[in-house]
Protein backbone atom coordinates (compact mmCIF):
# COMPACT_ATOMS: atom_id res chain seq x y z
CA UNK A 1 0.00 0.00 0.00
CA UNK A 2 1.39 3.41 -0.93
CA UNK A 3 1.51 6.35 1.41
CA UNK A 4 -0.91 9.09 0.24
CA UNK A 5 1.43 11.71 1.74
CA UNK A 6 4.47 10.65 -0.29
CA UNK A 7 3.77 13.06 -3.17
CA UNK A 8 6.94 14.96 -4.01
CA UNK A 9 6.98 18.49 -5.32
CA UNK A 10 8.19 18.70 -8.93
CA UNK A 11 10.76 21.25 -10.06
CA UNK A 12 8.06 23.29 -11.80
CA UNK A 13 5.81 23.27 -8.74
CA UNK A 14 8.70 24.38 -6.54
CA UNK A 15 9.63 27.17 -8.98
CA UNK A 16 6.05 28.45 -9.00
CA UNK A 17 5.87 28.28 -5.19
CA UNK A 18 9.19 30.13 -4.79
CA UNK A 19 8.16 32.76 -7.34
CA UNK A 20 4.95 33.38 -5.36
CA UNK A 21 6.85 33.49 -2.04
CA UNK A 22 9.67 35.77 -3.25
CA UNK A 23 8.67 37.49 -6.50
CA UNK A 24 11.34 40.21 -6.48
CA UNK A 25 14.26 37.77 -6.68
CA UNK A 26 13.45 36.20 -10.09
CA UNK A 27 12.29 39.59 -11.41
CA UNK A 28 15.62 41.11 -10.31
CA UNK A 29 17.51 38.26 -11.96
CA UNK A 30 15.64 38.84 -15.22
CA UNK A 31 16.36 42.59 -15.11
CA UNK A 32 20.03 41.88 -14.40
CA UNK A 33 20.26 39.55 -17.40
CA UNK A 34 18.50 42.18 -19.54
CA UNK A 35 21.09 44.81 -18.62
CA UNK A 36 23.91 42.32 -19.22
CA UNK A 37 22.68 41.33 -22.68
CA UNK A 38 22.05 44.94 -23.64
CA UNK A 39 25.55 45.86 -22.47
CA UNK A 40 27.10 43.05 -24.51
CA UNK A 41 25.16 44.16 -27.59
CA UNK A 42 26.28 47.77 -27.16
CA UNK A 43 29.87 46.59 -26.71
CA UNK A 44 29.64 44.47 -29.88
CA UNK A 45 28.22 47.44 -31.79
CA UNK A 46 31.11 49.65 -30.63
CA UNK A 47 29.03 51.92 -28.39
CA UNK A 48 31.40 52.12 -25.42
CA UNK A 49 29.45 54.76 -23.46
CA UNK A 50 26.16 52.83 -23.80
CA UNK A 51 27.89 49.59 -22.82
CA UNK A 52 29.29 51.25 -19.70
CA UNK A 53 25.82 52.56 -18.77
CA UNK A 54 24.34 49.08 -19.15
CA UNK A 55 27.05 47.53 -16.98
CA UNK A 56 26.38 50.11 -14.28
CA UNK A 57 22.69 49.31 -14.54
CA UNK A 58 23.54 45.61 -14.23
CA UNK A 59 25.48 46.24 -11.02
CA UNK A 60 22.58 48.23 -9.57
CA UNK A 61 20.09 45.52 -10.56
CA UNK A 62 22.32 42.87 -8.97
CA UNK A 63 22.52 44.93 -5.80
CA UNK A 64 18.74 45.31 -5.69
CA UNK A 65 18.34 41.56 -6.20
CA UNK A 66 20.75 40.75 -3.36
CA UNK A 67 18.96 43.29 -1.17
CA UNK A 68 15.65 41.57 -1.97
CA UNK A 69 17.15 38.20 -1.04
CA UNK A 70 18.43 39.58 2.25
CA UNK A 71 15.10 41.29 2.88
CA UNK A 72 13.20 38.02 2.40
CA UNK A 73 15.70 36.22 4.64
CA UNK A 74 15.28 38.87 7.36
CA UNK A 75 11.50 38.77 7.00
CA UNK A 76 11.53 34.99 7.39
CA UNK A 77 13.73 35.25 10.46
CA UNK A 78 17.18 34.09 9.32
CA UNK A 79 16.35 30.55 10.41
CA UNK A 80 19.71 28.97 9.50
CA UNK A 81 19.27 25.93 11.73
CA UNK A 82 15.58 25.08 11.79
CA UNK A 83 14.25 22.38 14.03
CA UNK A 84 13.88 19.20 12.02
CA UNK A 85 10.26 18.55 11.22
CA UNK A 86 8.68 15.15 11.49
CA UNK A 87 7.50 13.34 8.40
CA UNK A 88 3.91 13.95 9.51
CA UNK A 89 4.52 17.73 9.80
CA UNK A 90 6.23 17.81 6.40
CA UNK A 91 3.39 15.92 4.72
CA UNK A 92 0.80 18.18 6.31
CA UNK A 93 2.72 21.29 5.15
CA UNK A 94 3.22 20.07 1.59
CA UNK A 95 -0.29 18.74 1.05
CA UNK A 96 -2.11 21.66 2.70
CA UNK A 97 -4.70 22.84 0.15
CA UNK A 98 -4.61 26.39 1.58
CA UNK A 99 -0.82 26.75 1.26
CA UNK A 100 0.31 29.94 -0.41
Amino acid sequence: MTNPYSKQETVGEKAVRKFKDQPFVPIGCAITVGFLMSGFKAFRDGKAARSQQMMRGRVMAQGATVAAMLGYAAYNGFNFFPEPETEEQRNKRILDPNRK
